[in-house]
């Protein structure tokens, strides 16, 4: 049996993206972890997709279904590695000219789109755009080449997209980042002139792995136990947003949310479950504010979520969810019921004229306040 290039290619492809996968760590629970686990999912995904197509065109016959099937999903999602790749670069961006980047996102949101528009049409109809067969043969479409040079074309968009708005990403992984567009246009121009290795995806896993080894399993702005932003990534965001409220770009609202009499959980059911109860918390704010939220654990279980959403009652809606969320989680394991959520919200005042760690302090003010205000209340008996 002789094993083909392609073979040994794609299957240390998949090895490297399921490895990954394996080590990914909670992470995923920020945005920039969920957008890299889509990129890794999508890459795999099309490797596995290319791997069917070319065992459904080496054997012929009924196996040529698995070569249509491949061929019909690697050109319908090719885009969408694209398009994450930009979302994902994003995240790791200020709040700076988010107009502007919101320009870019919605051009690379209209060629996903049309471009999964065009492929349907062309195998419903038989238009022979871009693949087809004939007596089991594979032939590139009259567009093929032209398709292919428009991704490539898009996939160098996402260089210049990470050049223009260099400034906006985080210093502390503006230059890897480049790794991401840089490696994919390499794969693209190589795949196009070179049909028999699937250069492509080989060079978004590498460029996936770096990304991994260089901060994405080892993130010092991350909470190594809930994912979630850590008190130097919080209040690195946290400095983003008052300075976009203070010039006029944006507002946002302050969430705190705090573990009430937490000690019981690790006094009754031990430390581990202790750690659990902390993990599912922070599971429980992504669900009620919204990936778009910026969550950090500022200190033990006392958690600040920064959202762009002013709203009164939308602020209300959120906290309640999670009230409502560790109540039902509490019953099922039986915690104490003195295990519950407090909490204080202010938007912010660019008059204040605060750094983020002085607007941080003033947030844990009004919760000591609230927290004694209560108190008085239950001495006197007030409700």
């Amino acid at each position: 049996m002789v094993i083909e290039g392609w073979q040994v290619n794609n299957f240390f492809t998949v090895f490297i993206l399921v490895t990954i996968l394996a080590f990914q760590k909670r992470g995923t629970r920020v945005k920039t972890g969920r957008m890299y686990t889509y990129m890794i999912i999508c890459t795999m995904v099309l490797v596995i997709a290319d791997t069917f197509a070319r065992i459904g065109e080496n054997r012929g016959g009924s196996f040529i279904i698995m070569a249509f099937l491949g061929n019909l999903a690697m050109f319908l999602a090719d885009p969408l590695i694209v398009l994450f790749s930009v979302i994902y670069i994003d995240c790791w961006m200020d709040e700076k000219n988010r107009k502007p980047r919101k320009i870019f996102k919605v051009i690379f949101q209209i060629f996903a789109s049309l471009n999964l528009a065009l492929v349907l049409i062309d195998q419903i109809f038989g238009m022979k755009w871009f693949f087809y067969f004939e007596r089991t043969v594979y032939y590139r479409g009259r567009f093929f080449l032209v398709r292919a040079v428009l991704l490539a074309l898009f996939i160098l968009l996402v260089t210049i997209y990470l050049m223009i708005f260099r400034k906006n990403v985080l210093d502390d992984y503006r230059r890897t980042l480049y790794v991401l567009p840089v490696f994919a246009l390499i794969g693209t121009v190589m795949q196009v002139f070179y049909n028999g290795l699937n250069a492509t995806y080989s060079a978004g896993s590498l460029a996936c792995l770096i990304l991994f080894i260089s901060f994405q399993s080892n993130d010092v702005n991350i909470d190594n136990l809930t994912g979630v932003l850590n008190r130097r990534g919080f209040d690195i965001r946290l400095e983003q947003l008052i300075n976009s409220a203070t010039s006029g770009e944006g507002d946002f609202c302050a969430v705190i949310l705090n573990i009430e009499n937490f000690k019981k959980i690790n006094d009754d059911f031990g430390h581990e479950e202790g750690d659990g109860a902390i993990m599912v918390f922070a599971d429980m704010l992504v669900d009620a504010f919204g990936e778009d939220c910026k969550i950090g654990r500022i200190d033990g279980v006392k958690f600040c979520v920064l959202t762009e959403k002013t709203s009164e009652p939308e602020i209300k809606e959120g906290i309640r969810i999670v009230g409502n969320s560790l109540n039902t989680v509490r019953r099922k394991c039986g915690w104490d019921e003195s295990v519950t959520v407090s909490s204080i919200y202010e938007c912010y005042d660019p008059k204040l004229n605060m750094n983020a760690a002085e607007y941080r302090n003033h947030l844990d003010g009004l919760m000591t306040a609230k927290k004694n205000e209560n108190k008085e209340k239950s001495v006197t008996g007030e409700s």
